[in-house]
């Protein structure tokens, strides 16, 4: 963080920056899909992944990119007002990944890459399962549930990897007040080991 930078500063802008790669990343995905492979069955989203690692670092705050998300695929999809609804409500419910990052948990997700990588997943399962539920609501059959789960798959793989690449870069996949206590303890050491040789 830039010394002149006060916290809240610095979160609006790392806020702000993962929603750029948000928007651009899911727009051009689905456009993708949409417009040159109409017939392809399976689609791809960074919706969880991208949510996922901005709760590592910022917990809740992760509740506008799981939005942010989901206008992104409808606006560019054409959806409905029911669907927006549907993806809206729906990915809210991968907050609950919050649970699996929090007290000693949040270590674990530095520290683990099959760790990291389980709890991405679980975020993607929950946000795909809120769409179900929500869907459920405005009378979808069963059949057509499924649906949420078996075309957006490829996610899978594709969070997996955007998680584990991520955790592999210094701070990117941990807790931001952490990270920047890490980085003035790291940056002050060398004062102090030489007021420690000049005494």
């Amino acid at each position: 963080m830039k010394p002149h930078l006060s916290l809240s500063q610095y979160r609006a802008m790392d806020l702000f920056s993962f929603c750029i790669m948000l928007v651009f990343s899911e727009g051009l995905i689905n456009l993708a899909a949409s417009k040159w492979f109409p017939e392809q069955p399976y689609t791809v989203s960074t919706t969880a992944a991208i949510t996922a690692i901005v709760m590592v670092r910022w917990k809740g705050w992760g509740a506008i990119h799981a939005l942010v998300g989901a206008v992104t695929i409808c606006v560019v999809l054409g959806a409905s007002r029911e669907q927006y609804i549907i993806y809206l409500a729906g990915n809210l419910l991968g907050l609950l990944g919050i649970l699996l990052i929090a007290g000693k948990q949040r270590v674990r997700v530095k520290k683990s890459g099959l760790y990291a990588v389980f709890y991405g997943i679980v975020v993607l399962l929950l946000m795909q399962s809120g769409r179900a539920l929500a869907a459920l609501c405005f009378g979808y059959e069963f059949k057509l549930l499924l649906r949420f789960y078996a075309t957006d798959s490829l996610s899978i793989l594709f969070t997996a990897l955007i998680i584990w690449i991520a955790r592999r870069q210094d701070g990117l996949l941990e807790d931001q007040i952490d990270y920047i206590k890490r980085v003035q303890e790291e940056e002050e050491e060398p004062a102090r080991k030489g007021n420690t040789y000049e005494s």
